[in-house]
């Protein structure tokens, strides 16, 4: 586990650096992993995208009484990861890209 935790940790900081870069889609992206860090902490590994955000909304907040927000953003997160990596047309921004980190 502790593997795993250390690439989201390393997935935080790509997404840092790629901001300053002005490599926006790929900061969403990297910023996505880099949330699953929180399941990791739970011992939660999911195997797909879809079980990643049911089992956030599950461990942090029907367990721990997270504000239901939370899980919207991290929802919405995964919608910016998946344009941002396989839809042409999308370009994430500055913007998008800081609010996701």
């Amino acid at each position: 586990m502790k593997k795993l935790f250390n690439k989201a940790s390393e997935s935080l900081k790509d997404s840092k650096i790629a901001i300053e870069n002005e490599r926006y889609n790929m900061s969403v992206n990297r910023s996505y992993y880099a949330a699953k860090a929180l399941l990791l902490k739970k011992g939660q590994t999911p195997k797909t995208h879809n079980g990643t955000i049911q089992q956030f909304g599950l461990e942090y907040v029907v367990k721990d009484d997270f504000n239901s927000e939370i899980a919207k953003i991290f929802s919405d997160l995964e919608d910016f990861r998946e344009n941002s990596d396989y839809d042409a047309y999308f370009n994430a921004t500055e913007d998008n890209a800081k609010e996701n980190l």
